[in-house]
């Protein structure tokens, strides 16, 4: 059963979970472990492509969750990865481009949330952004998904009651719209459609669940001819981000 879904917010200076403060060295040193310098606050590195484009990668490190043995091997996986392919991606680049990743912790009790914000810049001439999140049971030291939180399927279970707090995401998000135009209608972000992100990324705070919707950027709506002769919109990871009360899901929650 799982306990403690209230969490406290922490940042790139959080505590740490769990020992003494020295265990903020593990930043520097897992920064070694990516081929970077660590300058205080990110591991820096940069790469040359074959054409000469520089990229220059930031990636900030959770010292108080890459030596956690839960956490730690989870976080340093996916940070290993997302270095390797920003670094491969640049191979071939003929402009300079950057890719930085930035970090949320937020927890209480045995539950912990890591959120991963990437946000890179190619070519074109928006940057990208990506949500990548994480959660754990300290005491079961097991990873958790959100079907663990909810007492029957997530993805039909939350939508109703979420609703009114996705709407109001909706009306909220960038560009400015009209609230209730097009796409940034509720039918367009449940689960089962693109937009959403099929709730992948996802986090507990203090008293909410937040929904980073989509989790990685979608290039058009699904299916295409949903509106005809209407543009078909790119939304960005995160466009949509959706503060639901842990109250107005209690009736679905395992408390």
């Amino acid at each position: 059963m799982i306990r403690g879904l209230v969490a406290t917010v922490a940042v790139v200076t959080a505590t740490a979970l769990a020992g003494p403060p020295a265990a903020r060295a593990s930043a520097p040193s897992f920064c070694g472990e990516l081929g970077g310098d660590w300058d205080g606050q990110y591991c820096h590195t940069t790469v040359t492509s074959e054409r000469n484009a520089v990229r220059d990668i930031r990636v900030a490190v959770p010292g108080e969750l890459v030596d956690n043995p839960v956490a730690g091997p989870v976080i340093r996986d996916y940070l290993h990865t997302l270095v390797d392919n920003w670094r491969n991606a640049n191979s071939h680049m003929i402009a300079d481009s950057y890719g930085e990743e930035n970090y949320q912790v937020f927890r209480h009790g045995n539950l912990v949330s890591a959120v991963f914000h990437e946000d890179y810049h190619a070519d074109g001439p928006r940057p990208n952004n990506a949500y990548r999140t994480f959660t754990f049971d300290m005491a079961s030291g097991r990873a958790v998904r959100l079907a663990d939180l909810t007492t029957s399927n997530p993805l039909t279970a939350i939508p109703p009651l979420a609703q009114p707090f996705i709407q109001t995401a909706l009306d909220a998000a960038p560009p400015p719209h009209d609230p209730g135009s097009y796409p940034f209608v509720v039918d367009r972000w449940t689960p089962d459609k693109v937009y959403s992100g099929a709730y992948k990324a996802w986090a507990l705070t203090p008293d909410e669940l937040i929904l980073y919707m989509p989790d990685y950027p979608v290039g058009h709506d699904e299916p295409v001819d949903f509106t005809p002769g209407v543009m078909q919109w790119y939304m960005d990871g995160g466009t949509v981000q959706a503060h639901i009360p842990l109250a107005a899901l209690s009736a679905v929650l395992r408390l």
